[in-house]
């Protein structure tokens, strides 16, 4: 059954229809309050790293927030030092 589940997922369209490629996931705490999910991007951009996709969680029971980055491998590294100089608290 496990078997016939990752075949199935396999077969799903990667992103705009192509094959599925795999993405670096960089996690990052994310403070809830106005402009921080701004910074965040503004940083991104900075480090001219094109973000695949994303997922935002709430932390339970805190003020904040927990941003899940997908990047091409190729460009984690180079995003986990951009992020840590704009003094963002990067959970690679």
């Amino acid at each position: 059954m496990l078997a016939a589940g990752v075949a199935g997922q396999q077969r799903i369209p990667g992103k705009h229809g192509s094959a599925p490629s795999a993405y670096r996931e960089i996690s990052v705490i994310v403070a809830d309050k106005p402009g921080e999910l701004a910074r965040l991007f503004a940083a991104i951009g900075d480090a001219e790293v094109n973000l695949e996709d994303i997922r935002i969680e709430h932390v339970f029971g805190r003020p904040s927030g927990l941003v899940a980055l997908f990047v091409r491998p190729e460009a984690g590294e180079r995003l986990i030092d951009a992020l840590a100089t704009h003094g963002f608290d990067v959970r690679a």
